[in-house]
């Protein structure tokens, strides 16, 4: 009987620490939780890269590469990380509970909505430019020939430091987008008051995008209302609606 129980015990601590285990594990990588076309990843950032697929991890360190027409979404406690075609985006840090966290667009366009900080520090930023936020959600965008970067603030603030910015940085809200151009000019301030509407983008988002051709990317996720865009950009699940598998 004592023999039975020893068993019953040990195999019960065995299940309790595969399960630790695995929670560990998930908390400590980012998942892949949809992804369509070729996406590639390049592990701690340097040798041979290799195909990633939906269910797959990445780490602190990795870098995440889109072909043509490809798209993937990352999730980390919450938090979602959607990569768009032709990207190359670098995992710097994933925050936890004793750092915050920081990823690099080296070039392309990636959507980020940020939630469970509990206190710490996230950072997106660019060759150029450096957004600081602590629970939000936004767009990142960098053009690694002209070395142009754009931000578009979607929920909650961001705070930007580029070139023109003010020491401390300016405080880019809710419905506001911000350009910083290559060549260390002035930045250039936007507004999409009635032009993005929750998930739709209105007729006068058309024009806009013949000015800026990076802002078809957000046809991800803001679907146009009465009016055709040109070329189809891949779409997922609906903004901020990722899910793990």
């Amino acid at each position: 009987m004592k023999l039975r129980i020893w068993m019953i015990l040990t195999l019960v601590l065995s299940l309790g620490s595969l399960v630790l285990i695995s929670q560990e594990s998930s908390e400590k990588d980012a998942r892949v939780s949809f992804l369509i076309g070729k996406v590639q990843i390049q592990r701690s950032g340097k040798g041979p890269w290799a195909t990633l697929q939906k269910g797959d991890t990445a780490s602190s360190g990795d870098i995440i590469s889109t072909g043509n027409a490809s798209k993937t979404t990352l999730l980390y406690r919450g938090s979602e990380f959607k990569i768009l075609p032709n990207t190359k985006l670098r995992i710097a840090t994933l925050y936890n509970e004793n750092q915050n966290g920081k990823l690099e667009v080296l070039s392309g366009f990636a959507w980020f909505q940020l939630v469970n900080l509990k206190g710490k520090k996230f950072e997106v930023g660019t060759p150029t430019t450096t957004a600081g936020v602590r629970g939000t959600a936004f767009s990142a965008f960098h053009d690694a020939r002209t070395k142009d970067s754009s931000f578009c603030t979607c929920e909650g603030k961001v705070l930007m430091n580029g070139s023109g910015d003010p020491k401390d940085g300016t405080l880019q809200e809710k419905g506001n987008g911000g350009y910083y151009p290559g060549d260390g000019g002035e930045p250039k301030r936007s507004t999409y008051e009635g032009i993005i509407v929750k998930f739709k983008s209105m007729p006068p988002f058309k024009d806009l995008m013949k000015k800026n051709i990076s802002l078809k990317n957000c046809l991800s996720c803001h679907t146009p209302q009465g009016w055709t865009p040109d070329d189809s950009v891949p779409s997922d699940e609906t903004y901020g609606g990722s899910k793990v598998p």
